[in-house]
């Protein structure tokens, strides 16, 4: 069976390395506003083509900003982490139906 969601997923992985990217810059810049709408897309958006560890790691961050919190580096750290993976995931890469 065809994966419908399969030429919308390898479009996410794709942008997961320019969200990489514009992370990095955003944590440079220090722009909170960004880091935490940037966070917010990728919760979203990483959790509807399934890959619920990059969900986790920037809805972490989002519910930190929307608390009025500033969150800590380890999260920014993990969420570098699971966008690096997702940009270098195999393109016929069909995520895991959970995190065991």
């Amino acid at each position: 069976m065809t994966d419908p969601l399969a030429p919308l997923r390898e479009r996410f992985r794709a942008r997961s390395a320019e969200d990489l990217v514009r992370l990095r810059a955003l944590l440079d810049s220090e722009d909170t506003d960004e880091l935490r709408r940037l966070a917010h897309s990728i919760a979203g958006a990483a959790g509807t083509f399934g890959f619920p560890t990059l969900s986790r790691a920037a809805a972490i961050i989002d519910d930190a900003f929307v608390a009025g919190h500033t969150p800590g580096q380890a999260s920014f750290d993990r969420l570098e982490q699971e966008l690096e993976a997702v940009a270098n995931a195999s393109p016929d890469l069909t995520p895991p139906a959970s995190d065991a």
